[in-house]
């Protein structure tokens, strides 16, 4: 073969190399917020007992109901507020240098925030079953900079409130639509569609279908729609393509299945709405591989980041360095 031929060729497997890597993942940093204390905690999803760090502690957040990662790499948290003197909020953690801050402070509770998740720049925003919040989704935009403006984002569907919020690839929305009774404690509701301008399309789960008692926590991996049924601790997987929905796994808890967050490799967390508080890791067969008891009470949010592999970026593009010079070398000598 032609030296520059063997040359090119080579180099494009090793671009390809590390481009692959460069992709790659073996865990995942996972921030866990509790509604109960307030506390924001961060921990590596392999090694989550001797990784727990705490960015905020107990108290400072009342009643943290949501999480969500913004384009700027910053944690966004809503704040639930106490029905009477603490107002309902957004906040913002900077993951820098972990200053937490006020985006947005709703004038009154007429909007409680719960799920949150982006969608580019704009930040939807759920509403909270706990306050009987009900209404549409709201869209909060220039919150990582500049004036906040703040509107309903979805059209139709009489949601009762919105404790999960996923978005699809294609732009659609998913919503745990939740009525919860007070009298009974007791959660019902479908989940629903609306289309990428946040228009109405329909119902995905109608309320106890295939078990479904209670959406609550929503999380999308690709063309399947995860969904926390609250009042079974199950967990229920959607093929997107054709909406056929079927039994993914189960903490087998009451309140064992709240709020969701996917993981790189295929797996899913499920964080708990009572008991201590525990996160269940179920794999991607959706059996419970393990139990984290966090000590959090009521899980408030779940969001996972994934972290690339140490140390395969360098090594890569060392091996590159390396050809490089060896090929300089050859030339300079005359050999082909």
């Amino acid at each position: 073969m032609p030296r520059r031929l063997a040359v090119r060729g080579f180099v494009a497997f090793a671009v390809l190399a590390l481009a692959t890597v460069a992709g790659s993942s073996h865990a995942d940093t996972v921030y866990v917020t509790s509604f109960t204390t307030g506390a924001l905690i961060r921990y590596d999803s392999a090694n989550p007992a001797g990784t727990a760090t705490t960015l905020s502690g107990t108290g400072v957040i009342t009643f943290a109901s949501g999480l969500a990662v913004g384009p700027d790499g910053n944690l966004y948290i809503s704040e639930a507020g106490d029905g009477g003197t603490v107002v309902p909020k957004i906040l913002r953690l900077n993951l820098s240098t972990n200053a937490l801050s006020v985006v947005h402070a709703f004038s009154s509770f007429d909007v409680v925030p719960a799920a949150l998740v982006f969608n580019g720049n704009d930040l939807l925003v759920g509403r909270n079953p706990i306050y009987g919040n009900n209404g549409p989704i709201v869209k909060m935009t220039n919150v990582t900079g500049g004036t906040v403006a703040v509107s309903n984002y979805t059209t139709g569907g009489g949601l009762a409130s919105s404790p999960g919020l996923a978005l699809a690839a294609d732009g659609s929305l998913y919503v745990s639509d939740q009525t919860y009774n007070f009298v009974s404690g007791t959660a019902t509701g479908p989940v629903k569609r609306f289309d990428a301008t946040g228009i109405y399309i329909g119902e995905v789960i109608a309320s106890g279908s295939n078990g479904l008692s209670g959406p609550t926590g929503l999380a999308v991996s690709g063309s399947t729609l995860y969904t926390a049924s609250i009042m079974n601790g199950s967990i229920l997987q959607t093929n997107l393509t054709d909406d056929v929905t079927q039994p993914f796994g189960s903490t087998g808890v009451l309140f064992g299945a709240s709020p969701l967050s996917t993981l790189s490799d295929g797996g899913l967390l499920a964080g708990t709405a009572g008991g201590a508080g525990d996160i269940y890791h179920l794999a991607a067969n959706g059996t419970v591989v393990s139990t984290y008891a966090s000590g959090l009470g009521t899980i408030g949010g779940i969001v996972t980041v994934a972290v690339p592999e140490p140390g395969t970026l360098a090594l890569a593009v060392l091996g590159i360095a390396g050809f490089a010079w060896h090929a300089r070398k050859r030339r300079r000598n005359g050999n082909g």
